[in-house]
C-alpha cells in the first residue's frame, strides 16, 4: 500500500489494503495486538502505524506465531526485551536441546569430542554444561555441528571458524544497529516518541533484520558458488 494511502483509513480501507476481513481487524484489536483507531466523532481512523502493525502480525504468523504468541512477543518488545527474542519466539530451531554424553556421542557418530572441546564450546555460548548433561543453545546447532564434523573437519577447527563467524556477525549486527539508530530510532526520539509510531518500530526493525539476513545469506552463497566452481574447474570436472 503506497505511503500516501495509509493515512486516515477507515476500518474497511485498512482491511482491504491488508487483504484481510474487517472481522480480523476487530479480532486483532480485541486481542490487544492492534492499537485502537483514532476516534473522530463516531468514526475510527487508522494510520501508518496500524498498517505497519498488520504487516508485522502477518510476518510473525508466517513464522509460526499464534495470536497469543504475537501478543506476548509485542508486549515483551514494548517492555524492552530484545528484537532477537521477539523474532525468535516460536522458532523451534532456536530452542535449546538437552543431550546426555551418550546422545551427543551418537550424533557425532564416532568423532571424538573431548572435554576441552566441550569447555571451549561452553565459553563460546554454543552449549551449557549442566551436571552430566550438555544443553545445546539452539536445536539447529545440535544438527549442524555433527554434520560439519562428519565432513572431516576437526572439532577444534570447527570451533575456530565459529568464533571467527561470531566476530564477523557481531560487526554486521553493529553496522545494522547503527543504521537503525540513525534513520529509524533517532527520528522517532526527535519527534517526541509519538504513540502512533510505536507500532511501526518493531515492523521496521523486523524488516531491516530480514534484509540483513538475506544479504548475508546471498553474499555467502555467491562466494561459496564462486570458490566451488573454481575447484571444479581445477579438477577438470567443468563442462
Amino acid at each position: 500500500m503506497p505511503e500516501n494511502e495509509t493515512a486516515d483509513l477507515t476500518v474497511d480501507e485498512l482491511a482491504r489494503g491488508a487483504g484481510i476481513p474487517v472481522s480480523t481487524v476487530r479480532l486483532y484489536q480485541n486481542r490487544g495486538i492492534l492499537p485502537p483507531p483514532e476516534k473522530r466523532g463516531r468514526v475510527g481512523y487508522y494510520g501508518p502505524g496500524h498498517v505497519q502493525r498488520l504487516r508485522l502480525i502477518a510476518e510473525l504468523q508466517e513464522r509460526g506465531f499464534s495470536l497469543a504468541g504475537i501478543k506476548e512477543a509485542l508486549d515483551a518488545w514494548g517492555s524492552g526485551r530484545s528484537l532477537g527474542e521477539l523474532l525468535g519466539a516460536g522458532d523451534a530451531d532456536r530452542e535449546p536441546v538437552r543431550l546426555s554424553p551418550a546422545e551427543l556421542a551418537d550424533r557425532f557418530d564416532g568423532v571424538v569430542v573431548s572435554q576441552a572441546d566441550l569447555q571451549r564450546a561452553s565459553r563460546l555460548g554454543l552449549i551449557e554444561l549442566d551436571g552430566a548433561d550438555i544443553v545445546v543453545s539452539h536445536r539447529s546447532f545440535a544438527e549442524i555441528g555433527p554434520a560439519v564434523a562428519r565432513l572431516g573437519l576437526p572439532i577444534g577447527e570447527i570451533l575456530d571458524e565459529y568464533e571467527a563467524l561470531q566476530a564477523a556477525m557481531a560487526e554486521v549486527a553493529t553496522r545494522f544497529r547503527a543504521v537503525f539508530d540513525r534513520h529509524l530510532w533517532q527520528p522517532f526520539v526527535d519527534a517526541g516518541q509519538p504513540a502512533d509510531r510505536v507500532a511501526t518500530l518493531p515492523a521496521d526493525a523486523a524488516t531491516l533484520a530480514t534484509l540483513a539476513q538475506s544479504v548475508v545469506a546471498t553474499e555467502l552463497s555467491d562466494r561459496f558458488d564462486a570458490f566451488v566452481a573454481g575447484y571444479v574447474e581445477r579438477a577438470g570436472l567443468a563442462e
